[in-house]
């Protein structure tokens, strides 16, 4: 039996807000690998290929959504970007929910 809507519904709450597009989900699964607070905003901005200015706008964006928030790191105080536990949270629901669906997908 298929469950389309009832699965919909339920996907919804493990999937980025809709106006988080491929780039900003790039930047989301970036900072969820820097536990350490390693990736200065250049770094970022390579590891996601966009220019600076670009993923400026797109963390302003992650921040008004309570995703990210600025940190001063080092002795420097260079500023980096790191996930809210919101941020954690919605990425931590969302591969748990796809490892889910993989492993169903073959039975």
């Amino acid at each position: 039996m298929i469950r389309y809507a009832s699965d919909q519904r339920e996907a919804a709450n493990f999937l980025p807000p809709e106006a988080v597009a491929e780039t900003a989900w790039d930047i989301l699964l970036a900072l969820r690998g820097d536990r350490g607070c390693r990736l200065g905003l250049d770094k970022l901005g390579n590891l996601v290929s966009v220019p600076r200015r670009v993923l400026e706008a797109w963390l302003a964006l992650l921040e008004r959504r309570g995703l990210i928030t600025g940190v001063r790191h080092g002795q420097a105080q260079q500023l980096r970007a790191v996930l809210t536990p919101a941020g954690r949270a919605l990425l931590d629901r969302y591969l748990s929910a796809s490892c889910a669906l993989q492993g169903g997908a073959y039975h």
